[in-house]
C-alpha cells in the first residue's frame, strides 16, 4: 500500500469500525484479506505497515481521527501483532516526533493495554521501549502515564519471574524437607541469589514454618541462633534479606524491636562488613577453604607438627588496606567492642555461617598485627588472640570449625609474633588452655586441631619465650612434650 492511499483512507473516508476498514482495505486490492498466497500476504503486510509508519506519525489533527485511527490499529494488531508491537515501540524510541502524535500513541492506544503480552520477552521488549520514552520524555503528563505504564510492565514480568520461581522454591523447600527456622534460615542463606525475587514467597514460609513450631516473634527474637543467623544474612546476603524482614515485621513474624536492641549489630561491626566487596570475600574465602583442605590432609596423614617457613610481606589487598584504615580511625574502646561483637557471633554460628564471620575477624586481628606497636594497641591484640583460642574451645563440636581457627594461625604466623615476648602470662594461658583440650577432647580431629596449635606455640615460638616460661611449661604439658621442649632450649 502507497502513502497516499492510506492518508486518503483516513482523511477522505468514515471508517470508524474495525469491518469498515476491513473491507475498505479489501476492496481497494491491497488490504489484509486480498492476498491469495502467502508471498503475496508478506508484501502487503509489509506495505501496510510500512505505509502506517509514514503516515499516522505526521498527521495534522489527531482528535478528529481518534475512532478511525484505532479502529484501524486494532484490526492490523489483531491480524499482525508483533509487527504492530515492534512500529510502536520503534515510535515510542524516536526523538523528534510532535507532542500531538506522542500524546496519542501513549494515551490513546497504549492506555488501552496494549504493552501487555503472554509472552515474557515481548514484556521485556516493551519495558526497554518504555524505558527509553521516559528518558526522552519532556512533557510532565505523558512523562507521567509512561511511569504508569512501565509499572504495570514491571509487575507483569514480575509476575511471570514470581510463578515460575515460586513453583522452584516450593520444589526445593519441600525436597529438603526442612523443619525448623534454623534450617530454612540456612536455605535462604545458601540460595540466596536465586531467591532474590521471592523475598516476600520467603517471608510467608517462615511465618508459616513460625506458626507451626509455635515460635513467636518474641521467642525468635529470644533466639540466639536466630539472630545470629539474621544478623549476618542481612550483612552478607542484603538483596534477599534485606525485603525479607520487612515483609517478615509487616507479617509480625520478627519483631522490629529485635533489631533496634543492644544486641543487633553495631554500627562497627556493620560499617566494618561494608568494606568488604563481594568479590574480596570470595578471595578470601577460597583462600581460608584452601587451608582448610590442606589441613584435612595432614590431619589424614597423622602430621604432628606444620613448620611455617617466614614469607615475604605481601602488598595488602583493597579490602585490608580499606580495613587498616578504618581500624585506624576508631578508638580503642571501639576497636574492643568490634572483637567482643565477634566472638559473641563466632560462638554462636552454625557450621554453614562461622566461616563467613571468621573471614572478618581474621582481617581485623591481621591488619592489628600489622599496626604500629603501641600499649593501646597490644591491649586489643591480646583481647583478640585470647579470644582465638576462646573460639577453638567453643567450637569443639563443629571439626570444621576449628581447623579454620588452626589456619589463620598458620596464615598470621602467630606462633613466631612477638606478642608472647611482652605477653608471657597469655602465653601459659593459652597452653594451659590447649593442653586441656588436646587432652580431653574425643572428637579427633578437634583433638588433632588442639595439638597442631599448641606444638605451633611451643616449637615456632622464639625460643626467648621458651626461657621466660621455663620454670612453669614442666607444670603443663607432658614429660615427652617437655622433653622436646628442652632440646629447643639447650640448642
Amino acid at each position: 500500500m502507497k502513502k497516499e492511499t492510506m492518508l486518503r483512507l483516513l482523511l477522505l473516508h468514515e471508517f470508524e469500525t474495525v469491518d469498515a476498514w476491513a473491507e475498505a482495505l479489501t476492496d481497494d486490492g491491497e488490504g489484509i484479506y486480498a492476498a491469495d498466497n502467502v508471498e503475496k500476504d508478506r508484501e502487503e503486510q509489509r506495505g501496510l505497515i510500512t505505509a502506517i509508519d509514514e503516515v499516522v506519525p505526521y498527521l495534522p489533527d489527531y482528535s478528529a481521527l481518534l475512532v478511525k485511527l484505532k479502529a484501524l490499529m486494532m484490526l492490523v494488531s489483531d491480524t499482525y501483532s508483533s509487527q504492530v508491537n515492534q512500529l510502536v515501540q520503534g515510535w515510542l524510541q524516536q526523538n523528534g516526533h510532535s507532542a500531538q502524535f506522542r500524546k496519542w500513541v501513549i494515551c490513546d492506544w497504549l492506555k488501552c493495554s496494549h504493552v501487555l503480552s503472554e509472552d515474557p520477552n515481548e514484556l521485556v521488549q516493551w519495558r526497554y521501549a518504555l524505558v527509553v520514552a521516559v528518558t526522552n520524555e519532556n512533557v510532565k503528563l505523558l512523562k507521567r502515564t509512561l511511569l504508569g505504564l512501565l509499572n504495570t510492565v514491571n509487575e507483569a514480568i514480575e509476575a511471570h519471574v514470581e510463578v515460575g520461581k515460586n513453583d522452584e522454591v516450593e520444589t526445593k523447600i519441600s525436597s529438603a524437607q526442612l523443619e525448623t527456622v534454623e534450617e530454612l534460615l540456612e536455605f535462604f542463606f545458601l540460595h540466596a541469589e536465586q531467591l532474590s525475587s521471592c523475598s516476600l514467597l520467603c517471608a510467608a514460609k517462615l511465618h508459616a514454618l513460625t506458626a507451626r513450631t509455635q515460635k513467636s516473634a518474641v521467642k525468635l527474637a529470644e533466639g540466639d541462633g536466630v539472630q545470629v543467623r539474621l544478623r549476618w544474612s542481612l550483612m552478607l546476603k542484603r538483596v534477599l534479606f534485606k525485603p525479607l524482614l520487612e515483609h517478615s515485621i509487616a507479617m509480625k513474624t520478627v519483631s522490629c524491636n529485635m533489631m533496634a536492641s543492644s544486641l543487633w549489630t553495631s554500627e562497627v561491626l556493620g560499617h566494618l562488613v561494608s568494606l568488604v566487596d563481594l568479590s574480596s570475600q570470595e578471595v578470601f574465602l577460597e583462600e581460608m577453604k584452601a587451608g582448610r583442605d590442606k589441613l584435612e590432609q595432614a590431619f589424614a596423614s597423622g602430621t604432628e607438627h606444620i613448620h611455617v617457613t617466614m614469607s615475604k610481606a605481601k602488598d595488602r589487598s583493597t579490602a585490608e588496606a580499606a580495613v587498616g584504615e578504618y581500624l585506624l580511625s576508631i578508638s580503642v574502646e571501639k576497636r574492643k567492642l568490634l572483637i567482643e561483637e565477634l566472638e559473641r557471633d563466632l560462638d554462636e554460628a552454625p557450621s554453614y555461617l562461622f566461616r563467613h564471620v571468621w573471614m572478618f575477624f581474621e582481617l581485623v586481628l591481621g591488619v592489628l598485627l600489622s599496626l604500629p606497636t603501641s600499649e593501646d594497641n597490644n591491649l586489643v591484640i591480646t583481647q583478640a588472640i585470647r579470644m582465638l583460642f576462646a573460639i577453638l574451645g567453643y567450637r569443639s563440636h563443629d571439626a570444621g570449625s576449628c581447623l579454620d581457627i588452626v589456619g589463620v594461625l598458620l596464615r598470621l604466623q602467630l606462633g613466631v609474633n612477638s606478642i608472647w615476648l611482652d605477653n608471657p602470662l597469655l602465653y601459659l594461658e593459652t597452653i594451659e588452655s590447649l593442653v586441656e583440650s588436646a587432652t580431653l577432647q574425643v572428637d579427633p580431629k578437634v583433638k588433632w586441631a588442639a595439638k597442631i596449635t599448641l606444638h605451633q606455640l611451643l616449637f615456632e615460638c622464639d625460643v626467648d619465650v621458651l626461657q621466660q616460661t621455663q620454670l612453669d611449661l614442666p607444670k603443663l604439658l607432658s614429660p615427652r612434650t617437655m622433653r622436646l621442649v628442652s632440646i629447643r632450649l639447650d640448642n
